[in-house]
């Protein structure tokens, strides 16, 4: 049972003692530790800090001290909330109380109306918990009454749920580094791109420089939104036009100009000349009037007048930068277009905004999660981190699904989100973000083609080709800029964001008319692909030899060759049990005791195990799969390690079927086997020259 601090009866209460009876409604779950009347927008109000009993910060996540708010006026306006959000961000509020959750006590009987109507209209709003004060009153014996509230109010809101530009702080989670690297440039007048998928919070992030820049008084700050029709349909001179008559209104400059090319190119000059303050102009999703647009197509060529006309300025006077924002960084990277200089090309440094960090994420899903009572423990934000790359938008759909999952199981809150959990609802809440994975990926489907083409390649399991063609490093530059690219643990190339590759992988599925994201090799090719694979793996792996041998590491098969290469040049297309034991048994003999054989005669039982697997970790793995494939269809005994290692493969091989529901079982099982194989082969090549 909470109290009334001394000091905050003999500095507040004892002035305003008719303000008790609706605190000890309170006092159930909070100490009352401080109170004072302040006043801001014109406005006075009672403010109170309340301290939570520990049952309070396990159901609502409160770290910290509770703001409440007290409003004696019989009716709420607008001024309210503003003075209320002062408060938080003065002392001595600021660091101690939280920011994201409040009370406001009002003497208005329609309070929960007016800020139902606020939260509707306010989006980016705070989690205001509205109460009136004679509610309060009537039930101030009642422990329950502000539990149940605060419940019915904090639990009934998704705060994962954005999907607009974040405008405000309040949900702004990680970027500090990238925030105020942009900061210092943009005060040095220096040009800057930031590039990104679709959704990976750029434009929130600009609005967050922007804040930052108008707070500072370092620079004032146009945002030209390009993809509005009212900008990318403009000629580049009326653009430019726009521009100057905007910042002349912000800065009382006068600027007389009519809207003519030449007149305005002079004009731009002139009010440059004149300005009194840094100016940066923000160019958001700068593709809609660059030379790759693709509706308003004037900008193919009018791209070149307008940056020419603000390269030779900003080369004059050094009070005007540019920010410039987009998926595709191409307008920065094209040396010429149309045979002209880019003018933009060395004059802009850029860099690509990825996912968030795992600190980040972290940061992100539990301040929110657990005032809607979901708690993610530890490996279950590293499961959404690795499932969804730290995407912001793709992070908070997944936990906004499993909200919903929780809502439709009327489950009771705070509940506790495992890792487990997410791994059971994963196809389901995959499923709900394909939209979102569409858009993601759209502009990179437009614009790089080829690089597309290889992330399907790396979707549908083709890994081995995906990784001769990576030897060309213009087919995979953009996709390891976006952060698309990854390796696992044993060097493998992946899709970085899973719910993407997976999305990849299913669209060109259903394109091609295919029931699996693995591409089976068609029946009536499979003879000539096997010669072919098996052929490739013998040359490959020889040469692998050669330069293990080279590069001093660890040999494979000691001072000889592999064995029994003739048995294996000779194996056949397997499309039965038995052929499939012939065929890991045949491997197995050629690559995987011979390993093993080599080690023994070193005196070395864990040749295979350690060596290898240490310096040879893509090309163990692939060996480690004969293995366990041999010994389980050998009948042999597994251990419990090699138990999870035989369903480790299945689910990978599978795609999570069981084995008795997959036609062409024993064929897939050896064109994974086969590809895994040479993949590590390559792999391990790539790595030693």
């Amino acid at each position: 049972m909470g109290t009334i601090r001394t000091e905050v009866r003999e500095q507040h209460l004892d002035q305003f003692p008719a303000e008790e009876s609706f605190l000890k409604a309170f006092l159930p779950c909070f100490f009352v530790t401080w109170g004072r009347v302040r006043r801001a927008y014109n406005t006075d109000l009672s403010v109170y800090f309340l301290n939570p009993e520990p049952f309070m910060s396990e159901a609502y996540g409160f770290d910290q001290e509770i703001m409440l708010v007290y409003s004696k006026y019989p009716t709420l306006e607008q001024r309210a909330i503003q003075a209320a959000e002062s408060f938080l961000s003065d002392y001595p509020a600021k660091g101690r109380v939280e920011r994201l959750t409040y009370y406001f006590v009002s003497e208005d009987a329609d309070a929960d109306a007016f800020f139902s109507t606020y939260a509707t209209k306010n989006p980016e709003s705070r989690l205001i918990i509205p109460l009136v004060a004679q509610e309060l009153r009537d039930n101030s014996t009642d422990p329950w009454f502000i539990r149940n509230k605060t419940s019915m109010l904090l639990y009934g809101r998704d705060l994962f749920d954005f999907k607009l530009p974040l405008e405000k702080d309040t949900y702004f989670f990680g970027r500090n580094d990238l925030v105020v690297n942009l900061f210092d440039a943009i005060k040095r007048c220096e040009n800057r791109g930031i590039f990104g998928l679709r959704k990976t919070g750029k434009t929130s992030l600009l609005f967050k420089l922007e804040r930052m820049l108008k707070e500072g008084n370092v620079a004032e700050v146009l945002y030209i939104d390009c993809k509005l029709p009212a900008n990318r349909k403009l000629r580049w001179y009326e653009l430019l036009h726009y521009i100057c008559s905007e910042l002349s209104k912000r800065l009382g400059i006068v600027f007389e100009c009519e809207c003519a090319e030449m007149a305005v190119s002079r004009g731009f000059v002139s009010l440059v000349e004149n300005l009194t303050k840094p100016i940066l102009l923000v160019f958001d999703e700068i593709e809609y009037i660059s030379p790759v647009a693709v509706d308003d197509t004037h900008w193919h060529k009018d791209f070149i007048d307008f940056w020419q006309t603000f390269w030779g300025c900003q080369s004059r006077h050094r009070t005007i930068s540019a920010l410039i924002a987009g998926v595709n960084p191409h307008v920065v990277e094209l040396d010429s277009v149309g045979g002209i200089q880019n003018p933009l090309f060395g004059i802009v440094s850029y860099q690509f905004l990825t996912g968030l960090t795992l600190d980040e994420t972290r940061n992100m899903i539990r301040t929110l999660g657990k005032r809607m009572g979901l708690k993610f423990d530890n490996q279950a934000t590293e499961y959404l981190q690795s499932r969804y790359g730290g995407h912001p938008l793709l992070t908070r759909m997944a936990c906004t699904a499993t909200d919903t999952f929780i809502k439709q199981a009327r489950e009771e809150r705070p509940v506790s989100i495992s890792v487990g959990r997410l791994k059971c609802e994963e196809e389901k809440r995959d499923a709900e973000l394909t939209f979102y994975c569409r858009h993601v990926v759209s502009e990179l489907r437009q614009f790089y083609s080829d690089e597309y083409e290889m992330l399907e390649l790396l979707a549908s399991g083709q890994v081995h080709d995906f990784i001769e063609l990576a030897a060309y490093p213009e087919f995979t530059k953009h996709l390891r800029s976006y952060g698309l690219l990854g390796e696992d643990s044993y060097k493998r190339p992946i899709v970085a964001i899973p719910v993407i590759g997976r999305y990849v992988g299913l669209e060109l599925a259903r394109r091609e008319g295919r029931q699996t994201v693995l591409k089976i090799v068609a029946r009536d090719q499979r003879v000539e692909w096997l010669a072919k694979r098996l052929k490739a793996i013998i040359l490959d792996l020889r040469l692998l030899e050669k330069v293990v041998k080279q590069a001093g590491t660890p040999l494979l098969f000691g001072p000889n060759s592999f064995p029994q290469a003739d048995a294996f040049a000779g194996l056949a297309v397997v499309d039965t049990a038995e052929g499939f034991k012939n065929f890991v048994d045949t491997c197995n003999k050629c690559f995987v005791e011979p390993i093993e054989n080599f080690g023994m005669s070193l005196g070395d039982k864990r040749y295979f195990w350690e060596d290898i697997k240490t310096n040879y970790p893509g090309l163990w793995d692939s060996l480690q799969r004969i293995k366990i494939y041999r010994h389980e269809n050998a009948h042999l005994t597994l251990t419990s390690q090699a138990t999870s290692e035989l369903l480790r493969y299945l689910q990978q091989d599978l795609e999570g079927r069981n084995p008795s529901s997959v036609p062409e079982l024993h064929f897939i099982l050896q064109q994974c086997t086969l590809d895994a194989f040479l993949t590590g082969i390559q792999i391990e090549l790539n790595t030693l020259t």
